[in-house]
């Protein structure tokens, strides 16, 4: 059945259907929610928070737009909220805690990379962060991340463009030393 049945049918108060789209779309939610949590455990804490919102705001989900762009937009909305009450100081001694100097031979391995890549986009502001790892991560279009921010295309290939500007700030110590990010 497609989503467009099932949520008819959850909108009528069939807890079944809702229970198709939660598992649906419940690794995608998990996915997006560890982006920003970085911890398995609050991801799954934050998608239970955006399908008990989503089930509760039902009744106000516009048949004519995608039930995918509306649950990315919860998510984003409950791992804001998630950031803001976790009011965890930013870690950078994580970002430096990895340090090419270190290693004689300068080599770093595909991991370390992509751990240092995604240290610097918690650096990100939330904005920033959203629009980034919307684009990245979980290869929205422009439209569809304008949709979920709920703000112009322009604004998101702003936010884009100024996140990609930053991250290159934020790794060029490494490039700099010969590091090929």
């Amino acid at each position: 059945m497609d989503d467009e049945k099932l949520l008819v049918k959850a909108i009528s108060g069939d807890k079944e259907a809702f229970g198709q789209l939660v598992d649906r779309y419940k690794d995608k939610i998990i996915r997006l929610a560890f982006r920003f949590s970085r911890n398995y455990r609050d991801a799954e804490d934050i998608a239970q928070e955006v399908f008990i919102r989503a089930y509760l705001n039902l009744r106000s989900f516009k048949i004519e737009s995608k039930i995918s762009t509306w649950l990315y937009r919860i998510t984003c909305n409950t791992a804001i909220n998630y950031m803001r009450k976790r009011k965890k100081a930013v870690d950078y001694d994580r970002i430096r805690r990895f340090n090419p100097s270190d290693n004689a031979s300068h080599n770093i391995t595909e991991k370390e990379k992509k751990d240092m890549i995604e240290k610097a986009i918690e650096r990100l502001p939330v904005k920033l962060q959203l629009a980034l790892v919307l684009r990245e991560y979980e290869d929205l279009s422009y439209k569809e991340i304008a949709e979920v921010l709920n703000c112009s295309i322009g604004t998101v290939e702003s936010r884009i463009k100024r996140a990609r500007d930053k991250l290159k700030v934020l790794i060029q110590p490494y490039i700099e030393r010969g590091e090929n990010i």
